[in-house]
C-alpha cells in the first residue's frame, strides 16, 4: 500500500513539473537575476542589471574629466547591447535553443566573475554581468502571456499592484491569477538577493559560483521543455475554490 501511494505521489509530482515547467524555469531565472543583482552590488558596489544609471554616468563622463571610467562605461554599454544583439541574430539565423544558450552564458559568467580580482576597478568587475544580464533579459522575459523581466523588479511590482487592485474592486479571478504570478516572480527574485548576501559574506567574489545552484536545474528543465505532455495544460495558476 505504501509503495502504491509513493508511486502515485511520484507520478503526481512528475506530472506537475511537466505541466508547470515553464513557470518553474521562469522562477529559477528570476532567482539567477536576483542573485546576480545582489552579487554585483555587494561585491562591486554597482547594479549592472539596467543601463539607465550607466548611460547617465556616460553622459556625465563626457562632460566631466574621468576619461578612463568613461571608456569602461562605454564598454559596459557595448557588452549590454551585444548580449541582446547576439540573441536577436541567433533567433533569426539559427535554430539554437536560446534558453540553453542563455543559461550557458550564465554559467560561463559565474566562472569569469570568480576569476576577477577583488582589487580591480569596480566597473571591470561587473563587465561580464552587463553581457550576462542583457542576454538573459532578451531570452527570459515572461511566460504564459505575462510580460515580466527576470533581471529587475520595478515593472513586476507595478503589474502585481495593478492586478491586486483590479481583483479587489472587480473580483476578477483572472486578475488574482495575474497577481499570484507576479508575486511568485518577485518572491524568487528577492529571496535570491538575500541568498547572495550570505554567500558573499562567507565566500566573497567566489560567491558567484553559487549561481550554479539555480543554473543546473534550469538547464535540466530545458531538456524536458520539448516533451509532449498528454492532456491540456492550463495557463492559469490553479487556485482553491
Amino acid at each position: 500500500m505504501n509503495d502504491l501511494t509513493q508511486s502515485r505521489a511520484t507520478k503526481g509530482i512528475l506530472l506537475f513539473m511537466k505541466k508547470n515547467k515553464d513557470l518553474i524555469l521562469h522562477s529559477l531565472m528570476c532567482s539567477i537575476g536576483g542573485f546576480l543583482g545582489g552579487y554585483a552590488v555587494l561585491c562591486r558596489g554597482n547594479l549592472a542589471s539596467a543601463q539607465t544609471l550607466n548611460m547617465i554616468d556616460i553622459v556625465l563622463g563626457i562632460v566631466g574629466k574621468n576619461r578612463e571610467e568613461l571608456l569602461l562605461r562605454i564598454l559596459g554599454l557595448f557588452l549590454y547591447i551585444m548580449g541582446m544583439e547576439i540573441v536577436i541574430l541567433f533567433s533569426k539565423k539559427t535554430k539554437i535553443n536560446l534558453e540553453r544558450y542563455s543559461i550557458y552564458v550564465d554559467m560561463a559568467g559565474f566562472l569569469i566573475l570568480a576569476l576577477i580580482p577583488e582589487q580591480v576597478n569596480m566597473l571591470i568587475g561587473i563587465l561580464p554581468v552587463f553581457f550576462i544580464i542583457s542576454t538573459q533579459w532578451s531570452v527570459f522575459h515572461g511566460v504564459r502571456g505575462y510580460n515580466s523581466a527576470t533581471i529587475f523588479s520595478t515593472n513586476n511590482l507595478r503589474q502585481m499592484l495593478l492586478a491586486l487592485n483590479e481583483y479587489a474592486f472587480g473580483k476578477d479571478r483572472k486578475q488574482l491569477n495575474t497577481a499570484l504570478y507576479y508575486i511568485n516572480t518577485l518572491f524568487w527574485f528577492h529571496i535570491s538577493i538575500a541568498m547572495s548576501y550570505f554567500a558573499v559574506k562567507v565566500f566573497g567574489i567566489y560567491a558567484s559560483l553559487f549561481g550554479f545552484v539555480y543554473a543546473v536545474p534550469a538547464l535540466a528543465i530545458t531538456a524536458i521543455k520539448d516533451e509532449k505532455v498528454s492532456g491540456s495544460i492550463s495557463f492559469d495558476i490553479p487556485l482553491a475554490k
